[in-house]
């Protein structure tokens, strides 16, 4: 009895059942093929084989007579009628006696023109469990459209989609879309060829199953997969796909059931490369190595084309795969392709993703009970798995190969891996691990590293005013770069260089980083008059090019000095609610936290609380802590480290027992007053003292009395899942925060 092999839909997966004597190529006995066919392959023109030139054709042209020619030399020289030939790329698809196609494999492989012979290995998608019946509505979804802010599409379902936000997409967005020139071959159980939100951007695909042009899906795990990859974005409907103007070139090897076979998975991978496709997305994989299937994985790299493949679904184990723990799977183990794991919501190990030396990257597929929300055929549903983690990466690759579209795909690939973040407890020891392989997507920087440096022009005249008491003036001047790729520049004097002077003369600038150049004139003889001088701002490496300051100087015989002060969108003077009047003091233990009940109910972002929690720690949060939680590390917004879902007024591992005190204080019906008042870090630590208040409009005032410059820790809001945050300051980056400063935060989603 012959059993089949499995590629897995992940999830669903594809299961493996016991199977008879091995086979060549396969996974030990478990081996499931086609009863009666194999397969065979051979160099290309050796042994008096034609050689015939690929095209674009998706299909073969069996009726030229070049193609019925090779067909007849093959079969006389197998003995075997052919199901199928492909002659430019040296492979056959043979008709064997059932039950004999271990022998005819064998058989096959010993003459001296043929490269491989093997099975034509089975595949059925099985689900392991059903979908939580409780998430059959989207938990958040608007059914109107809302107005698109900066970074976010008007599509209502975009608040459910935290798969998107956890890997930075609307910041990505910022940069780019993608391109409606750029081509991703979806290789699954094809598309749902009428939904809106791939309205324009199909491109004619082809059903490897009937062998027909309609790539219909009637499965659904395709549609789902292509949503997440490319569905339509800020079209007021829906859900957005993270590149959400690539084209799609939808190929479909899998039937309606589920099943499909190697072979057609091979020639897909083949024909998208012989097309117009830059990206493959293999949301499936099987458990037996091939040749015919590595064959065709070479043959689209060759052609710079980028494989993005799941890692599977089965690092626990069971009878759906295989009966193996952490199989290996493929084509995602061979070499060249990017390899993708599953995460969840908050950054952890999804448990079902496999872990292999070979993952490069990790990406949220979501867990069974809380899933990733897109597109199915005639409108929208959950799934989870590496399935949902894959186009999340094939996207990304997108978005950054329209950036610098001469690239290769192995730099392509490895702007993915440097820029994903380090997340999880376990260690990289050389930058990578099998659970995670280089991080996790972060889509945001890999765009941002592969927008072209440059610098961006200093506009206007730069002018000061010297005389009287006033004898010289400064200007600090921001260098910015739209890319996270540095560009060192230098900075001259070319006019003007006896009363004019530049500080540095020379340093780097990009994104995250922006670079400083400060402007100063004086001291200076000069008699009174105008004065023009310049400056030459000038990129040493990479050279992209310079620009100049014009820079106007009057000195006058007398001028008085006049102080303005700084005033700052939402920002105010500290109006200081004493709370040693009638204030409440909590006396929080080092490292602690105390649950309180609010005046009023109290909105933060899109839910509304009765009660909050303070910690000694210079924060206050919404949610339950976690069993031993101390929340003494700050870390920079936003993340998906715990806490979340806080307000940090001056998040910091504060020690109350340093003589600091926590109060609480209610002035009035409308305002909740939590104050940190003379806190520590360490003995000798000059002390803090700063306060929340929260008004019963919605609006956060946050407070400073006393503070060290720059302030030791961070100060902003954040989203219940850590996608979302106002980061005010970090560790002494951001806006600058000094004694008496006050400023208003409104926690709101934005979409």
């Amino acid at each position: 009895m012959v059993w089949g092999v499995c590629v897995s839909l992940l999830w669903p997966v594809i299961s493996v059942r016991p199977a008879g004597a091995g086979v060549p190529g396969s996974a030990g006995e478990n081996a499931v093929f086609v009863p009666g066919e194999v397969l065979i392959g051979w160099r290309p023109g050796a042994a008096g084989l034609p050689a015939l030139a690929s095209t674009e054709r998706l299909d073969e042209d069996r009726e030229s007579r070049a193609w019925q020619q090779m067909a007849e030399i093959v079969a006389a020289r197998t003995g075997l009628a052919v199901l199928d030939a492909h002659p430019a790329h040296g492979a056959a698809r043979l008709a064997a006696p059932v039950g004999q196609e271990v022998a005819e494999i064998r058989r096959l492989a010993a003459l001296p023109w043929v490269t491989y012979a093997e099975p034509n290995y089975l595949v059925q998608v099985v689900y392991p469990q059903a979908s939580d019946t409780t998430l059959e509505q989207a938990p958040h979804a608007r059914t109107l459209a809302v107005e698109g802010v900066a970074g976010y599409p008007n599509d209502p379902f975009i608040g459910d989609q935290w798969n998107i936000r956890r890997i930075g997409a609307p910041a990505a967005w910022d940069v780019t879309t993608g391109s409606y020139s750029f081509v991703v071959a979806l290789i699954d159980s094809g598309i749902d060829r009428s939904h809106p939100e791939f309205a324009n951007r199909l491109l004619p695909g082809w059903d490897y199953v009937n062998s027909d042009n309609d790539p219909t899906d009637d499965f659904g795990h395709g549609t789902h997969v292509a949503g997440i990859l490319a569905a339509g974005a800020n079209n007021g409907f829906g859900v957005a796909g993270l590149a959400a103007t690539v084209k799609l070139l939808p190929l479909k090897v899998l039937d309606a059931s589920g099943s499909g076979t190697y072979e057609n998975i091979a020639t897909a991978i083949e024909r998208a490369a012989d097309s117009s496709a830059q990206v493959i997305n293999l949301s499936l994989g099987g458990f037996s190595s091939s040749s015919r299937l590595q064959t065709a994985v070479n043959y689209a790299l060759a052609r710079n084309v980028l494989i993005v493949a799941a890692v599977g679904n089965c690092a626990q184990g069971s009878w759906q795969c295989n009966y193996q723990t952490n199989p290996n799977y493929y084509p995602a183990a061979y070499g060249g392709v990017l390899t993708v794991a599953a995460t969840d919501h908050y950054d952890n190990w999804a448990n079902y993703s496999g872990y292999k030396s070979y993952v490069q990257l990790a990406a949220p597929g979501g867990v069974s009970s809380d899933q990733i929300w897109s597109t199915t055929p005639h409108g929208y549903g959950f799934e989870y798995g590496t399935s949902m983690a894959t186009p999340l990466v094939s996207a990304a690759a997108a978005l950054v190969w329209t950036l610098i579209p001469a690239a290769t795909y192995t730099q392509v690939a490895d702007i993915l891996k440097n820029t994903a973040d380090k997340i999880g407890s376990d260690p990289y020891p050389t930058g990578r691990n099998d659970y995670f392989g280089y991080g996790r997507l972060n889509v945001a920087k890999a765009v941002r590293w592969a927008y072209p440096p440059s610098l961006a022009p200093v506009a206007g005249v730069q002018s000061f005013t010297l005389g009287g008491p006033v004898q010289q003036q400064s200007v600090r001047l921001k260098l910015t770069n739209p890319s996270d790729q540095a560009v060192w520049w230098q900075a001259t004097v070319t006019q003007g260089g006896h009363w004019l002077t530049v500080i540095p003369t020379s340093d780097a600038t990009n994104f995250s980083t922006p670079g400083t150049l400060t402007l100063r004139a004086g001291p200076t003889a000069l008699s009174p008059g105008v004065y023009t001088g310049t400056v030459q701002v000038q990129s040493l490496y990479p050279q992209v090019g310079g620009f100049t300051i014009p820079v106007r100087l009057q000195i006058t015989n007398t001028m008085r000095q006049t102080f303005v002060p700084f005033i700052a969108k939402e920002s105010t003077r500290v109006a200081w609610i004493d709370p040693l009047l009638d204030g409440q003091p909590l006396n929080l233990e080092n490292d602690s936290a105390r649950q309180l009940l609010l005046p009023f109910p109290f909105r933060f972002y899109d839910r509304t609380y009765a009660t909050i929690r303070a910690s000694d720690n210079g924060l206050v949060f919404f949610d339950t802590p976690a069993a031993g939680a101390k929340y003494n590390q700050n870390s920079c917004l936003p993340t998906a480290t715990t806490p979340n879902n806080a307000i940090y007024a001056l998040w910091q591992d504060w020690n109350p027992n340093l003589g600091g005190q926590v109060y609480l204080h209610q002035p009035d019906p409308d305002r909740y007053v939590i104050t940190w008042y003379q806190m520590r870090r360490f003995a000798g630590d000059p002390p803090h003292t700063f306060q929340l208040v929260m008004q019963s409009d919605g609006r956060l005032l946050l407070q400073y009395l006393t503070l060290t410059s720059p302030v030791p820790g961070t100060v902003g809001i954040e989203y219940f899942d850590g996608t979302v945050a106002t980061q005010v300051v970090c560790n002494g980056a951001g806006r600058a925060i000094a004694d008496g400063d006050a400023l208003y935060l409104r926690p709101v989603v934005p979409w």
